[in-house]
């Protein structure tokens, strides 16, 4: 029972590590954030860093490893799933766009690292779980052309359009709040827009990929 109890704490402190890293990464950038100011931030010692990840290349690692291969789970669940291709890419929709705005924190460092190319094994972790990810939505893509239910669009750049109109509401939220109108951050991201955001991602979607609307 002891052991259970010593090995629960460890890994709340660990999860802990991971949880101030993530916003401070996300706030300041990979470069500005040492290891003194992590343990200053999580309120630890240095050692308690360096005793569960090593360093902080081995922390970022964990954490990008951390959350990545989750999604492709479920997408590869989808796939394999009987229901209708639309319905799949409707599910997909709200997946990305749930975890994007609930977890922005957390996407937003994924795009400075793959915008700055400046740590090429950071870059290479991020694309390689992403290009799995992107080879399954792909995939759902190509079965509603097979089955008639998609036209014959080009399925790499329509992937490409979702991600980018994504990426481009979660990375630029001063240009956001400008667009919707809104005072703070906090409204665009909330549940009302966020909502908002999901029924116009599938508009755009179904124009462009079914043959007739609500097939």
């Amino acid at each position: 029972m002891q052991e259970q109890v010593i090995h629960t704490e460890k890994q709340d402190k660990r999860q802990h590590l991971l949880e101030v890293a993530e916003r401070l990464f996300a706030e300041q950038g990979y470069e500005a954030v040492s290891i003194r100011h992590l343990a200053k931030e999580a309120d630890v010692n240095i050692a308690m860093v360096s005793y569960y990840f090593e360093s902080k290349e081995k922390l970022f690692r964990t954490l990008l490893e951390s959350k990545m291969p989750k999604t492709r789970a479920i997408l590869e669940e989808l796939l394999a799933s009987d229901i209708p291709s639309w319905e799949k890419m409707s599910k997909v929709i709200d997946m990305y766009i749930d975890k994007f705005f609930v977890n922005r924190a957390f996407h937003r460092i994924i795009m400075r690292e793959m915008s700055l190319q400046q740590r090429p094994e950071h870059v290479q972790l991020i694309a390689d779980n992403f290009a799995r990810n992107m080879k399954i939505i792909r995939g759902i893509i190509e079965e509603g052309q097979e089955k008639g239910q998609f036209r014959y669009v080009d399925a790499e750049l329509t992937i490409a359009s979702m991600f980018g109109t994504i990426s481009t509401a979660i990375y630029n939220h001063k240009l956001m709040c400008m667009l919707t109108q809104q005072p703070d951050s906090e409204l665009v991201y909330g549940d009302e827009y966020r909502e908002r955001f999901k029924r116009h991602m599938k508009s755009m979607l179904q124009a462009h990929l079914l043959l007739k609307a609500g097939g």
